[in-house]
């Protein structure tokens, strides 16, 4: 069966996509477990340690692209769906911009919100590359190669576009970056600063995931939001790594 287009009310596909999101994210977190049970534990990894980071996210964010897979094969959707071609030089330009408008706004936001007095949390690996900081390190091939192109393809390349079939363009950005946003609100929980998550997810990852989406509609190619998402974090994670050894 096809993927319907018109047939379908706006919050019934705002309902899917959203547990589409989350099935990803659980999906990926129960293949992350297994993963790294089947390799990890028989070699007596730890799962704090660089090698268990590796492998558990690995299994993760396969796992949430495989969600996004079986989704078109489910309603015999073809590649072309989430609008995937070979990068032009334009392209490779507006993925490098995006990655300094990010990062832009990874420092001004952040202080912003410290000026209006509110809290921020970290991410939950935050802790792990704290005890350990080749974790860091480890997460730099891994955010340009697995982390960014499985989430946009999950993210904006279906939920975004599934969207633009009942919203307007704009609309659907909003709506596929709320969805984004929220849906990595356990990854930064933290319970004795649940304010700090809240204000975490709305005022950062939320206008993140809106830029993607909309360096997306307007490139009209997956690998742009992808390459920014992957090389933005991977940066992100380069300066953690060298703000906690005491190299900055």
């Amino acid at each position: 069966m096809s993927e319907p287009s018109g047939t379908a009310s706006r919050g019934r596909v705002v309902g899917a996509m959203t547990a589409l999101g989350g099935i990803g994210l659980l999906v990926g977190f129960l293949l992350g477990l297994v993963t790294f049970g089947l390799v990890g534990t028989p070699l007596s990894l730890s799962v704090e340690a660089p090698s268990g980071q590796l492998l558990f996210t690995l299994g993760t964010y396969l796992g949430l692209a495989a969600v996004g897979g079986l989704y078109l094969l489910r309603h015999e959707l073809g590649v072309s769906f989430v609008r995937i071609r070979r990068p032009t030089l334009v392209d490779l330009g507006v993925a490098a911009a995006t990655v300094l408008g990010l990062l832009v706004l990874a420092v001004a936001l952040p202080t912003l919100i410290e000026r209006l007095g509110l809290p921020l949390a970290d991410h939950s690996i935050a802790d792990s590359i704290e005890a350990n900081p080749a974790v860091a390190l480890v997460f730099l091939p891994l955010s340009v190669f697995v982390v960014g192109p499985a989430e946009e393809f999950l993210y904006r390349g279906i939920i975004q576009t599934r969207l633009t079939s009942v919203f307007d363009t704009a609309s659907a950005v909003a709506v596929a970056a709320l969805i984004f946003a929220v849906i990595h609100f356990f990854a930064y929980l933290d319970p004795a600063n649940v304010p700090g998550t809240i204000v975490t997810v709305f005022l950062l990852l939320l206008p993140l995931g809106a830029i993607l989406g909309g360096v997306y509609e307007y490139s009209g190619n997956l690998v742009v939001p992808a390459l920014a998402h992957g090389f933005y974090n991977a940066i992100t994670f380069g300066l953690s790594y060298a703000d906690t050894v005491g190299l900055v």
